[in-house]
Parts: structure tokens; sequence; C-alpha cells
């Protein structure tokens, strides 16, 4: 966790370029989340890449998932044969990789919000600055830790 230099807005004050142990109690621990948010926004970036990417992700899922139920068979949808034509699968291939790709990007997702919402809370209920920086770190690095291996942070 960033405990130099840091810049807050706390009970109509702003904190400009403080220690994190100089920061009021209730100001540092506001901090601490806010940390815990940033390293989570900075996991999902790394597993989907740019924002606009989760959207193509979860069409080319929702198009394999009816391609699959539909037992392969019919028009292969044009992100599955995108995927296809890059990768030279047939088209049960490409939808199986591209299903097992979506399970492992919305299990980080569903884990990164967990450790997130965990992390916040347990920040938040801290009673010193020590407690509260121990607590984001434990947080930032359960974080960091479901993302590893997974779309673009492999």
């Amino acid at each position: 966790m960033q405990t130099q230099n840091l810049n807050i807005e706390f009970g109509g004050r702003t904190y400009a370029g403080f220690s994190f142990d100089s920061l009021p109690l209730d100001a540092a621990l506001l901090a601490a989340a806010l940390q815990v948010d940033q390293a989570a926004d900075q996991a999902r970036s790394s597993v989907l890449g740019d924002p606009l990417r989760a959207v193509e992700y979860r069409m080319t899922a929702d198009e394999a998932e009816s391609f699959a139920a539909a037992g392969y068979a019919g028009e292969v949808p044009g992100t599955v044969q995108a995927w296809m034509d890059a990768a030279g699968l047939d088209a049960q291939a490409a939808t199986e990789s591209i299903l097992h790709e979506s399970r492992a990007w919305e299990s980080a997702i569903y884990a990164i919000r967990a450790a997130r919402l965990k992390g916040k809370q347990d920040v938040l209920k801290a009673t010193s600055h020590e407690q509260a920086e121990a607590l984001a770190d434990v947080a930032i690095a359960a974080i960091k830790a479901r993302i590893q291996g997974v779309g673009n942070a492999a």
C-alpha cells in the first residue's frame, strides 16, 4: 500500500502530500480503503484490458454458450468464427476454448470483487494506522493473486 504523498478529501478538508501515519485515523482508513478499490480496478484492467473488451468478451461468451447449447450445429457465430480463423480450430474446439477462458475471467472478476469488498470492510473497521495498513496490504495481495494466469494478466 502506498504510504507517502497521499491526497485525500475527508471531512471537508483536503489532505495533499501527506504520509499515511500523519493523516487523522478516519482519513487514513478512507485512504487505505480507496487503495483497495484502486488495486481491484487495476486487477480487472489487467485481466480484461480495455474496458470495452469486456463487452466483446461477454458477447463472445454468450454466442459460444448458445452455439454449444445448440450442439455445435447451425451457423457458427461471428465471434466463434473469428477465434476459429485466428487459432486454426474447428467450431467445437474454438467454442470450448472460448467458454473455458470465459469461466476463468468470470471467476477472477468474482474473486476480485469478494477480496475488494472484504478488504475494504476490514480496513474501515481498523482501530489504528498500523492495522489499517496491514489489512490493506493483505487485501491488495489477495486481489493481485486472484488474477495470476487469467486473461491478459497471463
